[in-house]
């Protein structure tokens, strides 16, 4: 049988053979070998006898060359080769493995899915719903080794095609993380949605609200009161994100001290936060019914549902159309530019991963600019409510 030592310049100058597969076996590794088959084909692969068998050679595939690289499959033979040393039989146990893969159901994996990685997620709410509504009544009986990458093209077509681009984007990602979680646990080898694009492109908002149009949305937020009303103004004093408002809880509230912690499994980046509540901020928690323990639900106990139909009737209240709650965030730290407020205590407030300090000068930077922040959201909040009055007064 050839024999050489498994190199990329040596394999890349190996020929093809012309009737059958042929298989070069490395001259420094015994056992582990390249087969090529007439069409060109090479895959990496390692022989072995198992334990009291020595008539039936095993021959364990570790991958195609190209994808696989020489020393990538070099370090796998060894690890097979070391399994066999120690008594065992890697190719029996590939074989149980992907059997054991092929009775596991869409459901059940999802199910654990949730349990033991979403529920740790801040977005755990958001990829259940997406799970349970998008994917499970399509895949919930099938089989993960049933689910192929046209499978995944195909449920995305019919999310789109129901008029949500959008929405097809975002059951993209949540199937990824499962088949990635699948992967990292042992369970998958590859992922169906290797090589799948976004089924839309979505453009990056640059929207900002004028004063006066910040203005009529508070006024129509007052209008239509506790618990979105109170969301919308809350966004809009503390430039903080919707689900940590929606999500907040009156033991994170120091009303004394005049300080929100936002802990860190409700903040994006996963770091506790803390937020500066102005006189106006506070006025509004201290007019807000403590019905439980969230601030901003009817019972206290579930967080706010229905921003689609609120959002709907703050527009229609207010003639402010063509922005988004997320837009307020964005408004906040423009206008409290416009204060004097410097960008590098917009970006603590707005608790960004990243922001204007950056480099080597950010890992040194661990200043909080905690008073800079307090002062920041006083003078915003005397802004908003002086808009108020404007718009109130007009």
């Amino acid at each position: 049988m050839p024999s050489c030592k498994l190199t990329k310049r040596v394999i890349d100058a190996l020929p093809s053979p012309s009737d059958c597969d042929a298989i070069w076996w490395d001259e420094d590794l015994k056992g582990f070998g390249l087969k090529i088959t007439p069409a060109g084909r090479k895959v990496f692969l390692v022989q072995y006898r198992p334990a009291g068998d020595r008539r039936n050679p095993r021959k364990y595939t570790i991958g195609e060359y190209g994808p696989t690289t020489p020393h990538q499959a070099r370090v796998e033979a060894q690890r097979v080769l070391a399994k066999r040393a120690a008594g065992r039989d890697p190719q029996e146990e590939k074989r149980i493995s992907k059997r054991r893969i092929a009775s596991e159901q869409v459901a059940d994996l999802a199910a654990e899915f949730i349990a033991r990685h979403v529920a740790q997620n801040r977005t755990a709410a958001e990829t259940t719903r997406i799970l349970n509504r998008e994917v499970l009544p399509y895949w919930s009986s099938w089989t993960l080794a049933e689910v192929r990458k046209r499978d995944v093209i195909a449920l995305l077509d019919r999310v789109r095609e129901r008029g949500s681009p959008v929405m097809a984007n975002r059951v993209l990602a949540a199937i990824r993380k499962f088949f990635n979680w699948c992967i990292g646990r042992g369970i998958l080898d590859t992922s169906p949605c290797a090589g799948v694009a976004a089924p839309a492109r979505e453009q990056a908002r640059h929207r900002t609200l004028a004063d006066d149009e910040l203005a009529d949305i508070l006024r129509a937020a007052r209008e239509i009161g506790f618990p979105f009303g109170s969301i919308v103004a809350m966004l809009a004093l503390t430039d903080q994100r919707r689900d940590e408002v929606g999500r907040m809880a009156w033991v994170q509230v120091d009303l004394d001290k005049g300080l929100w912690i936002v802990p860190g499994e409700h903040a994006k980046n996963g770091k506790p936060h803390t937020v500066h509540l102005s006189p106006p901020a506070l006025t509004l928690l201290n007019q807000t019914p403590q019905t439980g323990d969230l601030v901003f639900s009817g019972g206290g106990t579930t967080l706010f549902q229905g921003y689609s139909k609120a959002k709907a009737r703050l527009d229609r209240l207010s003639g402010v159309s063509d922005w988004s709650l997320h837009d307020l965030r964005r408004t906040v730290v423009s206008g409290m530019a416009r204060l004097g407020v410097s960008p590098h205590v917009a970006d603590k407030i707005l608790n960004h991963q990243s922001g204007t300090i950056s480099g080597v000068a950010a890992v040194y930077q661990r200043h909080e600019f905690m008073a800079e922040r307090h002062e920041a959201l006083r003078l915003w909040g005397d802004h908003v409510t002086s808009l108020s009055a404007q718009a109130m007064a007009a």
